[in-house]
């Protein structure tokens, strides 16, 4: 028996041995199959439109897609793909996003702003060291076609920093005795992208997934992967994956990154299936089961408890384009596209099959008075000629009526209503102005328009990162132990370095920072910043642009690499940035003739304005005599040369010469 679970909880079950645990598992599955298998369906032919393959049908009583055959042998089966650019163009508008996740201090008490401010750095380290801007990209692909995505959030023991080494001394079968080192590391977390493919609930009418009373996250793997996990040995079995490939190509609507799906059978391989279930009267701490090929590979009790009051809850988040209330899956705009689609293609080939009948002709003759074999074969050819029986009437072509402008006023509502559906336009799609606009506040308006169609499924993904961000910070409140560093670029590019511990991140409220990055191009970032300037904002009260704000407009437009014109500034900024980490430390900072004195009684007062400041202060208030000797000692080096024959009194804290060299720490 798998160690990890009471046995008085098996007995409650009725699940006394591992075969009968592997046996409801397995029966959960088969069922929870059969009612996924309309949405799934669902996918698969959203999957088919996507990639070209559209001339195929959901049969409702086999349940299965099948292949839609020609009426006629010479009917005209072209695809007209205009599903594949829009749901590339709204991947591509919603990857412009870059939500800031940031905690939010519960009161304005030090260590609640610091602990604030240590959430937030951490936020912002696991956003780039988990690189959760490319996983992003992963989930706006599931969920653009099938309409729903999931990310598993899970504490790895065996990730992070390697904090030390063990000796682990282990005996086989035959007695042998084998020595090894085993690294032992921090623990990290790790975020995981789950398509929807992977969960099955108990129940597909439920609001959001924390609903569910039960879920199975049901993956292939790697049968030695499974033995080096669990160090169970499975026996492989007959499975397939469908997987999201990324590739580079260049399309009508510009080059970018696409996604394709494919399904392959893979070989080695065992279907893995974690039951998650709740806590309950009958089981308070929740049930786990991981079974694999007829094998139980882990039992126990959930072990996170990320809920909003301490509860335990699953690791899994949803995040939906269109979300259907009282149903767990949401929707995508490719389901309201195909059948556009379909009619549009049908559309355009019905041309082309007019255009042929055009140019390759149609022929009326009489019966018995040419060889129609031989003129079906060669009919059309240059220098053709006609033979006809005498007493016959010659071979006439048919004449074609002109083709109706009812097509052409077709195609175009067509087009009118896949973009009104989708919620993309020819501007967001071809870069291409919508036809009569011509001037810049209507192409800004046409944009926001675009972005307003769009903007709920942007907040969708917006409250899915807020989810996900708490269960993080929870994370490591529960299993980081020990202090730890993180590391941040403060200003003007100069690192920081922040010591924390589980016990600094005392709140959970996370938001993401207020500002639309969707709606937000470089060209209108810079047409905003060229207007604020124009009105003046950007100067001084004299009128004048002051070097650090024209170096923050550089940045702004990003053209930082024009503000090199003032690099002594930046050189004298960031040597006093330097000296505040030493100041900070209580150590003694040198002031030397070729200081430029402003600048730095500048940096250094701004620094003590920080809360970092206020929180040093808190701890060693004689950390205020230190900033504050050092900065006298600059404007002792401001003051005019005293005349001859009259004294000068000196400064408090004296000159450079007569600054304290010991430390306060």
């Amino acid at each position: 028996m798998v160690l990890g679970i009471e046995k008085t909880d098996r007995e409650k079950a009725g699940l006394v041995s591992d075969s009968s645990i592997v046996q409801f598992v397995d029966k959960e599955f088969e069922r929870r199959q059969r009612e996924r298998l309309p949405y799934e369906l669902q996918w698969q032919l959203n999957m088919n439109f996507i990639e070209g393959n559209q001339y195929c049908d959901i049969d409702q009583h086999r349940l299965v897609i099948e292949e839609v055959e020609k009426y006629y042998a010479w009917q005209e089966r072209e695809v007209f793909n205009q599903i594949a650019p829009v749901v590339e163009t709204r991947i591509s508008r919603l990857a412009t996003m870059k939500p800031i996740l940031k905690a939010r201090a519960p009161t304005t008490s030090a260590d609640d702003i610091r602990s604030s401010r240590v959430s937030s750095q951490l936020l912002k380290n696991l956003y780039y060291d988990q690189g959760i801007g490319v996983k992003l990209a992963e989930v706006y692909a599931w969920s653009e076609t099938t309409g729903t995505c999931f990310v598993k959030n899970i504490w790895n023991p065996d990730k992070g920093h390697v904090t030390g080494e063990i000796e682990v001394i282990e005996i086989d079968d035959s007695g042998e005795v084998e020595t090894y080192i085993e690294e032992i590391r921090e623990g990290a977390l790790e975020v995981v992208i789950v398509p929807p493919h992977e969960i099955f609930p108990d129940s597909n009418f439920r609001n959001n997934l924390q609903d569910c009373r039960s879920i199975i996250h049901a993956k292939a793997i790697h049968v030695d992967e499974i033995k080096e996990a669990w160090g169970v040995e499975v026996l492989p079995e007959k499975t397939s994956s469908m997987r999201l490939q990324r590739t580079m190509g260049s399309q009508s609507w510009g080059v970018g990154t696409s996604h394709y799906f494919t399904t392959t059978d893979l070989s080695n391989h065992a279907v893995v299936k974690e039951y998650w279930e709740k806590p309950s009267k009958t089981f308070p701490y929740g049930r786990i089961f991981t079974v694999a090929n007829d094998k139980l590979l882990h039992e126990g009790h959930m072990f996170y408890p990320i809920g909003d009051d301490g509860d335990l809850e699953f690791p899994f988040e949803r995040v939906v384009s269109i979300k259907r209330p009282g149903i767990l899956w949401g929707r995508c705009v490719v389901d309201r596209l195909i059948p556009v689609q379909r009619r549009y293609n049908a559309l355009r080939n019905r041309k082309a099959e007019y255009l042929n009948r055009c140019a390759i002709g149609q022929w009326i003759v009489e019966e018995g008075a040419v060889d129609v074999d031989d003129m079906e074969e060669n009919a059309g050819q240059p220098g053709y000629v006609y033979v006809y029986q005498r007493g016959f009437n010659p071979p006439q072509p048919v004449a074609n009526a002109q083709l109706p402008i009812a097509f052409d006023t077709e195609e175009h509502n067509l087009l009118q209503e896949i973009n009104m559906l989708s919620g993309t336009s020819d501007l967001a799609k071809q870069s291409k102005a919508p036809p009569g606009v011509k001037s810049g506040v209507a192409m800004s308006i046409a944009l926001e328009q675009d972005d307003t169609r769009i903007s709920v499924t942007a907040k969708h993904i917006e409250n899915f990162l807020v989810r996900c961000g708490k269960v993080w910070l929870k994370m490591h409140q529960l299993f980081v132990s020990g202090p730890r560093v993180l590391k941040a670029i403060g200003e003007d590019n100069v690192m920081e370095y922040l010591d924390w511990t589980a016990s600094d991140i005392t709140s959970d409220d996370v938001y993401v920072e207020p500002f639309s990055a969707l709606a937000e191009s470089p060209a209108q970032r810079r047409q905003m910043v060229f207007d604020l300037l124009a009105s003046g904002l950007f100067h001084n009260e004299q009128g004048i642009l002051e070097p650090s704000m024209k170096s923050k407009i550089f940045e702004m437009i990003d053209l930082g690499n024009w503000e090199s014109g003032d690099e002594d500034n930046r050189m004298h900024i960031a040597k006093a940035d330097r000296q505040n980490i030493v100041l900070m430390e209580g150590k003694y900072a040198p002031v030397l003739p070729y200081d430029d004195h402003i600048i730095h009684i500048h940096r250094h007062n701004r620094h003590r304005l920080s809360v970092e400041y206020e929180d040093l202060m808190v701890q060693n208030p004689l950390i205020e005599q230190v900033f504050q000797q050092h900065v006298d000692a600059h404007l002792q080096f401001l003051l005019p040369p005293p005349q001859p024959g009259m004294g000068a009194e000196p400064m408090p804290g004296g000159g450079p010469e007569e600054m304290p060299q010991q430390e306060v720490f």
